[in-house]
Protein backbone atom coordinates (compact mmCIF):
# COMPACT_ATOMS: atom_id res chain seq x y z
CA UNK A 1 0.00 0.00 0.00
CA UNK A 2 1.23 3.71 -1.24
CA UNK A 3 1.03 5.03 2.36
CA UNK A 4 2.49 2.53 4.49
CA UNK A 5 5.69 3.14 1.97
CA UNK A 6 5.35 6.40 2.91
CA UNK A 7 4.83 6.35 6.38
CA UNK A 8 7.33 3.85 7.08
CA UNK A 9 9.13 4.08 10.51
CA UNK A 10 7.36 7.59 10.85
CA UNK A 11 5.63 8.23 14.58
CA UNK A 12 2.34 6.86 14.91
CA UNK A 13 -0.59 7.99 17.31
CA UNK A 14 -3.27 6.49 18.88
CA UNK A 15 -6.95 7.06 17.85
CA UNK A 16 -10.15 6.02 20.24
CA UNK A 17 -13.89 6.03 20.59
CA UNK A 18 -16.65 4.81 22.70
CA UNK A 19 -19.18 2.88 20.59
CA UNK A 20 -22.53 1.93 21.78
CA UNK A 21 -23.01 -1.78 21.48
CA UNK A 22 -24.79 -2.00 18.42
CA UNK A 23 -22.46 0.16 16.69
CA UNK A 24 -20.07 -2.26 17.44
CA UNK A 25 -21.46 -5.07 16.41
CA UNK A 26 -22.33 -3.54 13.10
CA UNK A 27 -19.17 -2.62 12.41
CA UNK A 28 -17.31 -6.54 13.78
CA UNK A 29 -20.30 -7.78 10.97
CA UNK A 30 -18.53 -4.92 8.48
CA UNK A 31 -14.75 -5.98 9.23
CA UNK A 32 -15.94 -9.67 8.61
CA UNK A 33 -17.42 -9.59 5.70
CA UNK A 34 -14.75 -8.21 4.39
CA UNK A 35 -12.08 -10.15 5.83
CA UNK A 36 -10.34 -7.39 8.00
CA UNK A 37 -8.90 -7.12 11.52
CA UNK A 38 -10.57 -4.04 13.45
CA UNK A 39 -7.57 -2.25 13.12
CA UNK A 40 -7.00 -2.61 9.10
CA UNK A 41 -10.71 -1.58 8.55
CA UNK A 42 -10.49 1.83 11.03
CA UNK A 43 -7.65 2.36 8.92
CA UNK A 44 -8.74 2.55 5.71
CA UNK A 45 -12.32 4.30 7.12
CA UNK A 46 -9.81 7.30 8.13
CA UNK A 47 -7.68 7.07 5.02
CA UNK A 48 -10.61 6.98 2.95
CA UNK A 49 -12.23 10.24 4.76
CA UNK A 50 -9.02 12.16 4.54
CA UNK A 51 -8.64 11.70 1.09
CA UNK A 52 -11.87 12.45 0.38
CA UNK A 53 -11.76 15.65 2.86
CA UNK A 54 -8.42 16.81 1.85
CA UNK A 55 -7.83 15.42 -1.77
CA UNK A 56 -4.92 12.55 -0.55
CA UNK A 57 -2.99 14.92 0.69
CA UNK A 58 -0.47 11.89 1.86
Amino acid sequence: MVYDEILKGEERKIVSTRLYRPEFANFIKICESEGKSINAKLREMVRNEIGRKMGGVL
